[in-house]
């Protein structure tokens, strides 16, 4: 196969193109899957602290609007990693870190979901990492 120019090594794909390779779109799904849970989870924590009120009602609003916000952040990283966008490589691999060390410290309290997180965020960091000459600027 022909490879475009600044393709970074990645065959070109019939528009000229370099072709994404899978594992970055598998993890762009879980960039994706993870934002829109993490997102739904904080429209829940924040209604929940809404009906609560109170101190544990302020926490769980504050709370709910960072996942928000996390969330969102992921869904972005997970579209700029579709495109093959550096700024989306670099956003999913600080999120797939923060979320392993979550997960870590996880594994006491409720080790079946952290070894999942682990695992998920751990294919995300390889996924990532190892097709870094498929990302521009």
């Amino acid at each position: 196969m022909e490879q475009g120019p600044g393709s970074g090594g990645m065959p070109a794909g019939p528009s000229g193109s370099p072709t994404r390779p899978g594992i970055v779109t598998a993890a762009a799904v879980l960039l994706f899957v993870g934002g829109g849970l993490g997102a739904l989870g904080g429209l829940l924590a924040v209604t929940g602290g809404g009906f609560l009120g109170g101190a544990f009602g302020g926490i769980a609003i504050v709370l709910g609007l960072v996942m928000l916000a996390v969330g969102a952040l992921e869904i972005y990283a997970g579209v700029q990693v579709l495109a093959l966008k550096e700024q989306g490589r670099v956003i999913g691999l600080a999120l797939a870190a923060i979320g392993a060390l979550l997960s870590l410290l996880q594994l006491g309290a409720a080790p079946g979901s952290a070894i999942i997180g682990l695992a998920i965020n751990g294919f995300v960091i390889y996924a990532l990492v190892t097709t870094a000459s498929a990302f521009h600027r």
